[in-house]
């Protein structure tokens, strides 16, 4: 399967940002969501709750992950660019369906998770420079006479819902006409154990 980039959603400015070393000074105003961060005082960040190893809760609900930690800079970014000696940071868990949406209306203004940078999104959302490259992967049962994408065919499969995988899914089962049934699950954790359920 074609390779997929996966970044972190949120602020065409705040993305540069991940991707040089030495920042200059910004002008706020020319950002309204900068703008909006330093008149507020706080900046909203959209979460993963179990996209491990990127953004999950560890066993005291705090977030944690490899997205998270590029987040963690970019918030400490916007505090010195809004010159704020004090940024709330207010987090919301977002999922695979919601994610773009909630960026593009304003409830969160910066999503640190996995998502893949399609032009179809770059239309509604500005990415970050990518920090990971994955590639859509089957997981089955050990034993299991799955081995790649064919073998598929009339069986049941469950996917996360929203997602780059989901909709490549879909479009091999039209290409192929594989009658293969697809599940849509909220999350990998969901998935696993709808997997492991059999």
């Amino acid at each position: 399967m074609k390779a997929v980039k996966a970044t972190c959603l949120g602020l065409a400015m705040l993305g540069a940002m991940l991707g040089v070393g030495a920042v200059q000074a910004a002008d706020v105003s020319a950002s309204p969501t900068l703008a909006r961060i330093k008149e507020s005082g706080t900046i909203t960040i959209g979460h993963r709750t179990s996209s491990i190893p990127f953004s999950f809760y560890d066993s005291n609900q705090k977030v944690i992950g490899y997205s998270q930690d590029i987040c963690d800079k970019v918030v400490a970014e916007v505090r010195k660019q809004t010159g704020l000696a004090k940024l709330d940071v207010h987090m919301v868990p977002v999922t695979s369906q919601n994610r773009i949406s909630l960026v593009q209306n304003g409830t969160v203004d910066l999503e640190c998770g996995v998502t893949t940078n399609l032009k179809a999104r770059q239309q509604q959302v500005s990415f970050s420079t990518t920090f990971f490259v994955a590639g859509t992967r089957l997981l089955v049962k050990k034993g299991s006479p799955v081995h790649d994408f064919p073998d598929l065919s009339g069986k049941a499969v469950v996917t996360n819902a929203g997602t780059t995988s989901e909709r490549i899914l879909r479009k091999l089962n039209d290409d192929k006409k594989a009658n293969i049934t697809i599940q849509s699950a909220k999350d990998y954790g969901e998935s696993f154990l709808i997997l492991q359920s059999g």
